[in-house]
């Protein structure tokens, strides 16, 4: 009798086993997600926040609460696209790179890498220079997420630099350390 009841099962009901891979693509997608909601959570907070500002003018573009507001919101526009993005992704199978690889187990080394960048940068932005020091965190964040192209990884690093220093000096009146160029 149990002979017969499991040769009446459909096909789709017999327990397919496990794969790693599978598991380590749905601990991946699980983790953007924790962090997509952390991200969303942090940027409607700081933009509460921004409405703290005290300002005689309001949203005016001059006014101390115009640049934060322009960030926090957009902060915000990108971690609830990053948490759909996490959400819509497919549970499938790790994919390899080219060199034979799996993306998994690199999955580890770019946050790590960004954030020795983000701790040197902390560290450099003053003896260095806010110039100096910015281009080489962006050529070394092109470079560890993966841009090969030495010659365009410096010079959108360096005119990058130039440009937010010249916008926040000139047009903020804020100043930035200038280090050891003496700008």
């Amino acid at each position: 009798m149990s002979s017969d009841a499991t040769d009446r099962l459909p096909a789709t009901a017999e327990a397919e086993p496990v794969r790693t891979a599978d598991v380590e693509v749905e601990a991946s997608r699980l983790v953007r997600i924790i962090a997509a909601l952390v991200l969303v959570v942090l940027s409607a907070t700081f933009l509460v926040g921004v409405f703290d500002i005290r300002s005689p003018k309001g949203l005016d573009p001059q006014g101390p609460r115009f640049f934060p507001l322009l960030v926090t919101a957009a902060w915000l526009l990108l971690s609830i696209g990053y948490l759909i993005e996490g959400l819509r992704s497919p549970r499938t199978a790790k994919a390899e790179t080219e060199t034979g690889t799996s993306i998994a187990d690199r999955s580890w080394f770019e946050p790590v890498a960004l954030c020795v960048l983000l701790v040197l940068y902390a560290f450099l932005v003053v003896p260095l220079g806010y110039m100096l020091s910015t281009a080489l965190l962006f050529w070394g964040a092109a470079r560890v997420l993966g841009s090969r192209q030495l010659v365009r990884d410096i010079v959108v690093a360096v005119v990058t630099a130039v440009v937010v220093y010249i916008a926040f000096t000139q047009f903020l009146d804020i100043s930035l350390p200038e280090g050891v160029l003496g700008l």
